[in-house]
């Protein structure tokens, strides 16, 4: 075997290594984004807000009997008030992400 036959494939894999690198270890820039602390606090209080929404819809339709209900809805009342509580606090402390 000459030494070109040995060597083109490692040159191959050196140049698709060495295309790929950047693509390979960057993070994409919306995954680096740091949310702050009040947007995370805010997105959990609307998530909690929209499945008491879907609870109150699941036992108007039928899906859940009363005490299930009333199991799942307390629970995510009481989640949803200490997520306001939470929000108000870092509204307070200024922790809102000024634009």
């Amino acid at each position: 075997m000459d030494m070109e036959s040995l060597l083109s494939p490692i040159i191959l894999i050196a140049l698709v290594l060495f295309v790929a690198w950047p693509l390979l270890t960057n993070k994409s820039e919306a995954a680096t984004v740091r949310r702050s602390e009040f947007e995370v606090a805010l997105e959990e209080k609307e998530s909690l807000i929209a499945t008491l929404k879907d609870i109150e819809m699941d036992y108007r339709m039928g899906k859940l009997s009363d005490e299930d209900y009333q199991q799942l809805k307390d629970d995510f009342e009481s989640r949803a008030v200490k997520s306001l509580q939470r929000l108000e606090t870092l509204e307070k402390k200024g922790s809102r992400k000024q634009p």
